[in-house]
C-alpha cells in the first residue's frame, strides 16, 4: 500500500483532533519541526486509531507553512459574514418600523372644565390631524343643554370657522333642530374629532381614539338627556356598533343616557329620499321632551 504523504497525515490528524476535542492548541514550533522532516515512517496521530481507520480520505494542497490562527470554537463556527453588534440591529430595526402617529399619554381631562378643556383641545397634537388644520372645531350651543347632537368631524366650512356643522349639511341639521322645535343655541354639538380629516374622509381609528377623551368629558359636563348620534362613525366610537341604516331609529343607551342614532345630514342631502326616516327618528326624541309636530293642515 503506498504510504500518504507525511504533510497529508498532519492535516488528517488535526482534524480528528479537532472533532474530539472543543478546539485543538497546537505548538508552532512543533508544527514547523513537522514541516522540516523528509521523509521516514509517518507519524501516528494522537487521536484513536479505530476513528483514524474509520475517517474518509481528504485531499488537500498545501503550498507553503502556514502560521495557525487562533483557535475556534468548533460548536460555533464563524459566519460567512460577521453579524452586526445586538444594538445595531436593534437600531436598524427601530429606523425601519414606522414611527408612531399618536402619543399615548393620557389627557388627565377628568377634572377639567369647559374653558380648560378647550384650551386644551385647541393646542392638542395627540394625532397627526392637528398638521393641516386650520381651527379646532370644539363644539358649539348652549353647554348645559338637555338635547346633544354628536357628528364624526368638521368639513372644510367648518375648519375655517372653527364651528361645528355651518357648511350645508349643518344648515339641514339647524333646519331639523328647529322641527323638532327647538333653537340651534339651546341644543350642543360636537364630533368625535375637533380637526378635520383630510378630503373630508371619516376619522381613523387611532385618530378617534386619541380624541374621544375630549368629548367624554363633554357629554359628562353637558350632562344631556339624550344624545343624537349623526351618522355611522359617532355610532362606532360612542356605542361600538355598525350598520347606521339597520340600527337607526331605536333607541340606545349610553351612561345611563338615552341615545338615539340617526343618518348624517350629509347623508340626506346625497340621498334626499331617505329624510322621511331621518324625520321619524327625531320625533321619537321630541316626544321624550314632551314635543308634537303639528301636523300642516291642508285648506
Amino acid at each position: 500500500m503506498q504510504k500518504q504523504p507525511l504533510l497529508k497525515q498532519i492535516v488528517e490528524c488535526l482534524e480528528l483532533e479537532a472533532e474530539r476535542r472543543e478546539y485543538a492548541e497546537i505548538d508552532p514550533a512543533v508544527l514547523g519541526t513537522f514541516m522540516k522532516l523528509g521523509g521516514g515512517a509517518p507519524a501516528k496521530c494522537a487521536s484513536t486509531g479505530a476513528k483514524t481507520a474509520t475517517s474518509p480520505a481528504r485531499s488537500y494542497t498545501v503550498s507553503s507553512p502556514t502560521p495557525l490562527r487562533p483557535p475556534v470554537p468548533v460548536s460555533t463556527p464563524a459566519p460567512a459574514v460577521a453579524s452586526k453588534p445586538a444594538i445595531e440591529r436593534q437600531s436598524e430595526k427601530t429606523v425601519a418600523a414606522p414611527a408612531p402617529e399618536v402619543p399615548m399619554e393620557n389627557l388627565n381631562v377628568e377634572t377639567m372644565q369647559f374653558d380648560e378643556l378647550e384650551k386644551k383641545a385647541a393646542v392638542c397634537t395627540r394625532c397627526r390631524l392637528h398638521k393641516s388644520r386650520t381651527n379646532p372645531v370644539f363644539g358649539d350651543g348652549d353647554p348645559h343643554a338637555k338635547l346633544m347632537f354628536i357628528g364624526e368631524g368638521p368639513g372644510q366650512d367648518e375648519d375655517a370657522q372653527g364651528i361645528p356643522f355651518v357648511g350645508r349639511a349643518g344648515q339641514l341639521l339647524t333646519k331639523m333642530i328647529g322641527a323638532m322645535q327647538f333653537e340651534r343655541k339651546d341644543v350642543y354639538i360636537a364630533n368625535i374629532v375637533k380637526c378635520r380629516p383630510p378630503e373630508n374622509r371619516a376619522p381613523l381609528d387611532d385618530e378617534a381614539e386619541q380624541c374621544l377623551p375630549y368629548l367624554l368629558r363633554q357629554i359628562e359636563l353637558v350632562k344631556p338627556e339624550v344624545i343624537v348620534l349623526l351618522g355611522a362613525v359617532p355610532l362606532k366610537y360612542i356605542l361600538g356598533l355598525s350598520g347606521i341604516t339597520r340600527i337607526r331609529g331605536n333607541w340606545k343607551e349610553f351612561k345611563g343616557i338615552k341615545v338615539m342614532p340617526t343618518l348624517h345630514p350629509a347623508y340626506l342631502l346625497r340621498n334626499p329620499d331617505a329624510k322621511k326616516d331621518a324625520w321619524e327618528d327625531l320625533q321619537k326624541v321630541m316626544s321624550v321632551f314632551g314635543k308634537k309636530h303639528k301636523a300642516t293642515s291642508k285648506s
